[in-house]
């Protein structure tokens, strides 16, 4: 089984992009899961605009499900996140109310919760469908680029790229604990 897993990232089969595809999918749907590292990884073994590509359509798809099973089967589950976080989440979740694409678009660029957790409060909130959606590719675009970039160029062997995406992805870390820290008081 670890064999065929390693087989299936490392695109040693035929259709494996199909495989990675699915696999970011379903990774993109657990809570703290791994994404940077598989997005890198994934990037790494395609050329840079498929391996973007798998990327961003395997988690922009993984959020949609877990944000229509919130809707549904996981509201419990969602309204249980909420109430354990509650005073950060709550004013997150009052953000969302008031305009979801925008909450959305802001947790996706700016990491100030996990993408799980986004997905569970934009599902028992009043976010349309198709903002939703919008905020939820628009704002992963940049950070899956950069690990995608990020990736590709470790297969290449660009170090100093790299270290600019590091920088990046370091910053956007920086600004969303400031906000969670501001959205927590």
């Amino acid at each position: 089984m670890d064999q065929f897993f390693l087989d299936i990232v490392q695109n040693e089969r035929p259709l494996a992009w199909l495989y990675q595809f699915f696999v970011m999918v379903l990774v993109s749907m657990i809570p703290f899961a791994p994404i940077p590292v598989l997005a890198a990884f994934i990037a790494s073994n395609h050329a840079f605009f498929p391996g973007l590509a798998i990327n961003m359509l395997g988690t922009t798809l993984g959020s949609f499900f877990l944000f229509l099973l919130s809707k549904g089967l996981l509201r419990h589950v969602a309204l249980k996140y909420l109430t354990k976080r509650r005073q950060f989440l709550t004013r997150y979740l009052a953000l969302i109310e008031k305009n979801g694409f925008l909450a959305v678009l802001i947790g996706r660029i700016i990491p100030v919760l996990p993408s799980a957790g986004i997905n569970l409060i934009a599902g028992i909130s009043n976010v349309n469908l198709g903002a939703f959606i919008a905020a939820t590719f628009l704002g992963k675009l940049p950070i899956i680029l950069a690990f995608s970039l990020a990736g590709h160029q470790i297969a290449a062997g660009n170090w100093d790229t790299i270290f600019i995406v590091a920088l990046y992805v370091l910053a956007l870390f920086l600004i969303g604990k400031k906000l969670k820290r501001k959205w927590s008081q």
